[in-house]
């Protein structure tokens, strides 16, 4: 008996030990995002209490303000079919990349709620938006902007939600796993980047997004804390339950409309039914047979109902 526990207390070894070894090898061959680094990359930079943010303004300066707040994985890219013609209906649009994604930083920090909402409020003062703004979030930006909503009511003029987070599914299969303290990082250093990009090919081939989600995917891929980031959030964002914040924003009467697609699987259609019952004031609007990529896969769509929402 004692001879057969050394033995696999020592497969148990060499089984941490080389995933020890291959996490340290995957993390090294990623490229740090530095100050020098950032003057090659596009777009502008602002400094906030837990780094530096990219973000861009576009349309007219005096323009009716509409801030984008992207979702968990996809950056500020994902509104690269919206924005042309927000802008063109008059409207100022503020897009940037969270924390973690894109060509912002990523600080090694809890990315729960708390830092999300922290993150917006810092960016608005920075930029010196001190008006109320509407707020369009996507997926866990839906979230975000929902959260923001109910601790900042008086810095919101309306809240746009694009197939918002707040009431998803529980994680199961790799992801739940992936919550496993050790066990979790290691999975997604080791098979985080190929599953991202292998949906992604997916959505492209499928038609549901245009080619370049590709290259401009492994452009932030290549960045040390993407994945750490991503795994944070997974572990500390309440992408199930954000019900206190969606009945606060219900009880505060804040104008709101939620943008869903019929076949969306990631955040299910269903949920709109909890949205609606949570935020009585909330006008639907469906988007029969689109999916989760409802932002750039029927961007004509989601773009004749933004702007039409944003003109009253």
């Amino acid at each position: 008996m004692k001879k057969i526990l050394t033995m696999v207390a020592g497969i148990v070894i060499v089984v941490v030990l080389a995933m020890f070894v291959s996490y340290h090898i995957a993390i090294s061959r990623l490229e740090e995002l530095t100050p020098e680094v950032r003057k090659n990359l596009p777009g502008d930079f602002v400094s906030l209490s837990e780094g530096t943010i990219s973000y861009y303004w576009k349309g007219p300066e005096n323009g009716n303000i509409v801030v984008l707040v992207h979702g968990f994985s996809t950056p500020k890219f994902v509104w690269d079919r919206n924005v042309d013609a927000l802008t063109a209906a008059g409207n100022r649009v503020l897009a940037f990349d969270h924390f973690g994604r894109g060509f912002s930083d990523r600080p090694d920090v809890v990315y729960d709620a708390d830092h999300y909402n922290r993150e917006l409020l810092e960016l608005l003062d920075a930029l010196g938006v001190r008006t109320p703004v509407n707020l369009v979030g996507y997926s866990m930006g839906g979230g975000n902007v929902v959260g923001f909503a109910a601790r900042n009511p008086t810095r919101v003029k309306k809240l746009i939600l694009i197939a918002p987070a707040g009431y998803v599914p529980p994680y199961t299969g790799l992801a739940a796993l992936a919550l496993t303290p050790g066990l979790g990082d290691w999975l997604m250093a080791m098979m985080g980047k190929s599953t991202i990009m292998k949906t992604v090919q997916k959505e492209v081939e499928e038609g549901r997004a245009l080619p370049d989600m590709i290259e401009n995917f492994e452009k932030q891929l290549k960045y040390r804390g993407y994945l750490p980031a991503l795994l944070s959030t997974m572990r500390n964002y309440p992408m199930s339950d954000l019900s206190a914040d969606y009945e606060k924003v219900g009880r505060l009467g804040i104008p709101a409309v939620a943008i869903w697609g019929t076949s969306d699987s990631t955040v299910p259609f269903a949920g709109s039914e909890k949205v609606l019952k949570a935020i009585p004031q909330l006008v639907l609007y469906p988007i029969e047979g689109a999916e989760h990529s409802v932002t750039y896969s029927r961007a004509d769509d989601v773009n004749r109902i933004l702007i039409s929402v944003l003109k009253d």
